[in-house]
């Protein structure tokens, strides 16, 4: 029995990839970060496209805390063991109507860490098969797979890695209620289809990664949220300040130009100009 998560689904994870459906939020944290969500959107409308997107953790504080919470850092450890960096937040909106399709991919496809990190999916609203969950192809995380490169979905300029070969018809779909987790492995194919349903799905990503881990290519970065570092594998992230601050956008410029070779970036190519969501500066 773990810190969270019982034998079976402990089990589960190694053999399938993926674990789902886990209570972590209750009813009132989930509509207290819906509100801070809403209210960013609604307030700052023409930040959304990149203040949501990669490290947002480095930018909000509330993302930051929700990436610290125990039940989630529980389940966590129970997978990776008690060193943990987060290494990556990022939303993951799908209004009704959404044609966007995260195609079939694996997260460590163009750069490996060794021992893997996991994904969590942080569910603040409900996660259907009609607008779009998360689906995963159980047991595909023993190796990464072959893959082409395409231009991702609403991420202009960021090459993403679609694998070539997937046998569809073996796709779990991670239906989720809000303030329901699923939880990853970096090497598990996975894909999201379009919302064609009237209701918005919303969910907050977290990748959690083993101290002890290592990039087969370049370095990356990650604030410590739970034990110690002792390897000194990874750049140290600063924690943001209260509210979207010119000290937080700055702090995460500087981490994603200096660590600019991460898991959501991929290798840097030669002659390549590293680019990233960002403000107009």
């Amino acid at each position: 029995m773990g810190k969270f998560l019982s034998e079976a689904q402990i089990e589960g994870f190694a053999r399938d990839g993926f674990v789902s459906r886990l209570p972590v939020l209750s009813p009132a944290e989930v509509e207290h970060l819906t509100a801070l969500t809403e209210a960013f959107e609604r307030e700052r409308p023409g930040d959304t496209s990149w203040a949501f997107d990669i490290k947002a953790n480095l930018l909000f504080d509330w993302v930051y805390d929700l990436g610290r919470h125990p039940r989630l850092l529980d389940a966590v450890e129970d997978l990776i063991g008690p060193d943990i960096l987060m290494t990556n937040a990022t939303f993951r909106i799908k209004n009704p109507g959404s044609h966007v399709d995260y195609g079939w991919h694996q997260d460590s496809a163009r750069i490996e860490v060794t021992p893997s990190f996991v994904i969590a999916y942080v569910a603040l609203s409900p996660a259907t098969i009609e607008n779009g969950c998360l689906q995963v192809i159980p047991a595909t995380h023993d190796r990464v797979r072959p893959f082409s490169l395409t231009e991702g979905p609403g991420q202009r300029k960021r090459l993403v890695a679609r694998v070539i070969d997937v046998d569809s018809t073996k796709a779990v779909n991670l239906e989720l209620e809000p303030g329901d987790v699923a939880i990853f492995h970096g090497n598990a194919v996975h894909g999201s289809p379009a919302n064609i349903s009237a209701m918005r799905r919303v969910a907050i990503l977290y990748d959690f990664t083993p101290a002890a881990g290592r990039q087969n290519i370049g370095t990356g970065s990650g604030q410590l949220v739970r034990g110690s570092d002792p390897h000194g594998h990874w750049g140290h992230e600063p924690v943001p300040e209260a509210g979207l601050t010119e000290a937080n956008v700055l702090n995460r410029r500087r981490i994603l130009s200096t660590y600019h070779e991460n898991v959501l970036m991929g290798p840097r190519l030669p002659g390549e100009t590293v680019t990233f969501p960002d403000r107009p500066y």
